[in-house]
């Protein structure tokens, strides 16, 4: 599981990376809002830490630009800014939770874990990128119409690629998020997934390798 921690205070970003780390994420942290905003236009993360008072661009604008560009990444807000009127405007934004400063770093990692929990649960609407619709709890993917049948994994990894799609994604992502099931994934078994699903997907959308990055799903150019 991989988290970004936006917050301009050194120490406590520090704090809460390591509290995370030790709960098994991997953590990078950043202290400006326009550099978050790059990062996350380009990088993906199961799980985004917020503060909202951040300088050269306000977190409540990261998040407003996140779910425009209809990226659903867990976010939780850490902020100081606690009081009523913020807390509603931050969920109205898209946050996913909310915690006013001062707090435990426990609960930190507790809310952490849960969203991403909760996340990794979404199920109940097709995943759809192009000529692709990946139905909740299905053997099988929707290849312009045609159902493909898919191996677990193969269907674990489209699905992560389908939530992440336009956005580069890494082997170590990937394995991160296949973690907490029973055997073990390896980068060459990333690689041997990728070349199966890119011959069952075909031209319903485009599968590209980002040589030495990873991997990015979108929809190709228009057909005709």
């Amino acid at each position: 599981m991989k988290a970004l921690v936006v917050e301009d205070n050194p120490n406590l970003a520090t704090s809460i990376a390591t509290f995370l780390t030790e709960a098994g994420f991997r953590v990078e942290t950043c202290d400006d809002g326009q550099a978050a905003e790059q990062w996350l236009r380009h990088l993906s993360f199961d799980l985004i830490l917020l503060d909202l008072g951040l300088p050269n661009l306000d977190g409540i604008h990261v998040l407003r630009r996140l779910r425009a560009r209809q990226d659903k990444t867990p976010v939780l807000i850490i902020s100081a800014r606690d009081d009523l009127d913020q807390r509603v405007l931050g969920l109205e934004e898209g946050a996913d939770d909310y915690l006013g400063k001062p707090f435990s770093l426990v609960e930190v990692v507790a809310r952490a874990k849960a969203l991403v929990r909760r996340a990794k649960q979404f199920g109940e609407n097709s995943l759809q990128c192009g000529g692709l619709e990946l139905p909740p709890d299905s053997p099988t993917v929707l290849v312009d119409g045609e159902a493909v049948a898919l191996h677990r994994r193969e269907r674990e990894v489209l699905e992560y690629l389908l939530i992440n799609q336009g956005r580069l994604v890494s082997k170590a992502q990937i394995i991160d998020r296949l973690s907490d099931l029973d055997d073990a994934i390896t980068p060459s078994a990333v690689e041997t997934y990728i070349s199966r699903l890119r011959k069952k997907i075909g031209q319903a959308a485009q599968l590209r390798t980002v040589r030495g990055l990873g991997y990015l799903l979108d929809a190709g150019e228009p057909r005709p």
